[in-house]
């Protein structure tokens, strides 16, 4: 079997969520980096960092692409650290 031939072609499991559950399917995303929680929302209008409710938006990007290529993380861009990731669920 070739490599991630169960995830849709994604290389890991964190990519195919990321790339394909939240930036093409719209799901929502949680995910732990360092210890810490991270949650997204969603919209059919834009995407947006959130808190653990869904209710304060904190940061928002037009799509989930531009998230995952523009969103940082202790100035890391995402895009970067996407196989360091813990615990990505699509929500």
């Amino acid at each position: 079997m070739r490599i991630g031939a169960k995830r849709g072609g994604y290389e890991t499991w964190n990519r195919w969520i990321l790339f394909y559950d939240f930036a093409v399917q719209g799901y929502d995303l949680y995910f732990k980096y360092k210890g810490k929680e991270y949650h997204f929302l969603s919209e059919p209008d834009y995407v947006a960092y959130c808190d653990d409710h869904y209710t304060e938006e904190y940061q928002r990007f037009p799509d989930g692409n531009v998230l995952i290529e523009q969103f940082e993380i202790d100035g890391k861009k995402l895009i970067d650290i996407i196989d360091e990731l813990e615990d990505v669920e699509p929500i």
